[in-house]
């Protein structure tokens, strides 16, 4: 009796768990479909845009930055909520902007990409733009204007109908000029600041991107800079992602997003030398001691030197220069004094933030 109890129980666990999983992977696949169909919609309407936006802008074409802007999406990829089929596209235009278009149109002004100088800064700008797309922010801005559902949205723009072309305009509109709601632009300030951690690129390139535009709007109040300028909250905005990277304990450190304080060993026969950013902070005879000397040094400068750092940071203790209490460089015979080295060590790092002047360093 208790062995026939016992296998009925057991088939009875067995089928409800075999009912819980075919029920599971139907709800899943009803709603993989029903995003399938959410994306092709979406897909659909920013064609409509992009061929909306090629009759007013001049799209350009550069293989290298392309393929580099393709990298980095990959990159970010995995950290979107959806997989979209993003598609990259250059403007040309000396406007400092980027939008992405529902479905994953992302464009690129030339502009913007004179002025930025690494993938990080690159990247920061990008994951803030997928974030658009991802949570649907242009086409449920159009919605709520409209006082209507995402569906019927869709609807009255893939209808073909007398308001299709003007809802459209409203929908490109919104992403081009970056005329989100605060709330909108904080979330994708938020969950693009997310990737960027997680993909590997510095999550400093958010921060020297809304002080390196805040400083061109300074420079030209009347210019339209699209991404990021068109709030007058832009301080609120860098205040909320400095918070974010200090509680999650994220050093902030702008040299690497900013392609500064970059570091160089040059040697001749007689000579060998460190370098920063073309500047010649420290000295030697070429053999092998000071050689290893100033290798180490270059290793502790590029792992220490940063562009927050304080003045009485860099100290000369005991013959030798530290900046913040750790070894950078010694009073070895045939090498640069340690007081130059400090000098030079100052020299350089006032160079570099006369580059990004709107920063608030020591931080």
């Amino acid at each position: 009796m208790k062995n026939r109890t016992g296998k009925f129980f057991f088939a009875f666990i067995f089928t409800f768990a075999v009912l819980i999983f075919i029920l599971t992977f139907n709800i899943n696949f009803l709603y993989a479909e029903e995003e399938d169909s959410d994306l092709k919609k979406e897909r659909e309407i920013g064609r409509k845009a992009v061929e909306q936006i090629q009759e007013q802008w001049p799209l350009t074409s550069d293989p290298a930055i392309e393929s580099k802007l393709e990298m980095i999406i990959n990159k970010l990829e995995p950290y979107m909520q959806r997989r979209i089929d993003w598609e990259v596209k250059l403007v040309k235009s000396e406007e400092l902007n980027a939008f992405c278009l529902p479905g994953g149109f992302i464009f690129f002004t030339t502009g913007i990409l004179e002025k930025l100088e690494t993938d990080s800064e690159l990247a920061a700008v990008m994951a803030h733009e997928m974030i658009h797309a991802d949570r649907k922010h242009s086409l449920r801005m159009a919605a709520e204007g409209n006082k209507v559902t995402l569906g019927a949205l869709a609807v009255m723009l893939l209808s073909g109908g007398a308001m299709a072309p003007v809802v459209l305009a409203q929908v490109a509109q919104v992403a081009i000029t970056s005329s989100y709601t605060m709330e909108l632009e904080a979330e994708a300030d938020r969950l693009g600041l997310e990737a960027l951690i997680k993909s590997g690129y510095s999550p400093t390139g958010m921060i020297t991107l809304f002080e390196r535009f805040m400083a061109e709007e300074y420079k030209q109040p009347i210019h339209n800079y699209g991404i990021y300028m068109n709030h007058p909250e832009s301080p609120k905005r860098l205040a909320a992602a400095v918070k974010i990277l200090h509680d999650k304990k994220i050093p902030i450190e702008r040299k690497y997003p900013l392609g500064l304080l970059r570091t160089e060993i040059k040697e001749t026969k007689k000579k060998i030398q460190l370098n920063i950013d073309g500047l010649n902070v420290l000295t030697g005879n070429n053999n092998p001691e000071i050689k290893d000397a100033i290798t180490k040094s270059r290793e502790a400068i590029d792992k220490y030197f940063q562009l927050e750092l304080a003045p009485y940071e860099i100290q000369v203790m005991n013959n030798a220069v530290y900046i913040s209490n750790h070894f950078i460089s010694g009073n070895v015979k045939g090498i640069t004094k340690p007081e130059k080295v400090r000098e030079n060590l100052l020299k350089a790092i006032n160079l570099a933030r006369a580059k990004h002047p709107t920063s608030k360093f020591f931080k």
